[in-house]
């Protein structure tokens, strides 16, 4: 079983503070960690921990930083063959702050990821459409565009920042989406609709056959084979949440593929979510299935 995602490859620094300094002022920080991120790649990594063959479609740099997310990759087990490595650019670079009881923070550097095009998907046709399930994750809308002309029953998570500028040209392609991966707010801006449920059948309507909407602390919910399902979350301690949307795709749809039924995947996912957000860095807190499989029982009791 082979994945492709695609969408944007990152170096992510992250840092862990009690306090954000004032100006002109230096703090300690209470730990730091430099790993490979994006949202394509968190994906990536998180389905071949599963056992997932995965590739991915991304684009960096011929910098350092490209050979660290390169090497960062490979050592996860994510075919990097179909990496596209543009001369003279500066591969993408995150920071990302962590504050002790607050949100995330998130500066971004974009870099090599600004030069993945549509003729870049174009060229790896064999790949998106030989592969059984293909995952976009925060790409422009061009190239969301290209894949769904390739493959019909892509998944797709657009990311807050796409639909806030591009809600419209996004619901246009959803007659071209199988699976669409949504929060709360991202729901809002795409379907002008404040009640989840309802925001999910809108979209669903459009052609998606599973419009699966992430609730964060109060659970997910899932518009699947003409039924809604709505599952709590996992009550846990929260230490960084730098990626759980995408290790929650990662899990559902490996455990879609696997046969499992949508609220069986939603209860995997949101398991998966939450060992995920107890830890700290994504790319050192991707759990395997026994982890994600005692999570769901323990939360969840049996099927």
């Amino acid at each position: 079983m082979r994945f492709v995602s695609i969408g944007n490859a990152n170096i992510d620094v992250t840092v862990f503070l009690d306090r954000i300094p004032e100006q002109d002022e230096a703090v300690d920080a209470l730990a730091a960690m430099m790993t490979s991120g994006g949202s394509a790649s968190n994906f990536a990594l998180a389905a071949s921990r599963l056992g997932v063959d995965v590739s991915i479609i991304v684009s960096v740099g011929d910098d350092s930083l490209g050979q660290i997310y390169m090497r960062s990759m490979k050592e996860g087990g994510v075919d990097v063959d179909h990496v596209k490595i543009v001369e003279g650019r500066r591969t993408g670079l995150v920071v990302i702050i962590n504050v002790l009881g607050e949100s995330r923070r998130m500066i971004e550097s974009p870099g090599a990821n600004l030069e993945l095009t549509p003729k870049d998907i174009l060229e790896r046709e064999d790949l998106i459409k030989g592969s059984r399930e293909v995952h976009m994750a925060s790409v422009e809308i061009p190239i969301a565009r290209a894949v769904s002309e390739l493959r019909r029953d892509a998944s797709w998570d657009p990311g807050a920042r796409i639909l806030a500028k591009n809600s419209y040209e996004a619901w246009k392609l959803l007659p071209g989406i199988g699976k669409i991966f949504l929060n709360e707010k991202e729901s809002r801006l795409l379907s002008k609709e404040s009640d989840p449920e309802i925001a999910a059948k809108k979209i669903a309507k459009e052609g998606p056959d599973e419009v699966i909407i992430k609730l964060g602390p109060r659970g997910s919910l899932a518009w699947a084979d003409g039924e809604l399902c709505f599952v709590e979350a996992v009550p846990i301690k929260v230490v960084d949440t730098t990626g759980a949307g995408d290790v929650f795709a990662a899990t559902y749809l490996v455990s879609r593929n696997m046969g499992f039924s949508p609220e069986k995947s939603i209860r995997l996912a949101n398991a998966a979510a939450a060992l995920t957000i107890s830890r700290p860095g994504t790319a050192f807190g991707l759990p395997v299935w026994d982890e994600i499989a005692a999570m769901e029982f323990i939360s969840y009791g049996k099927s």
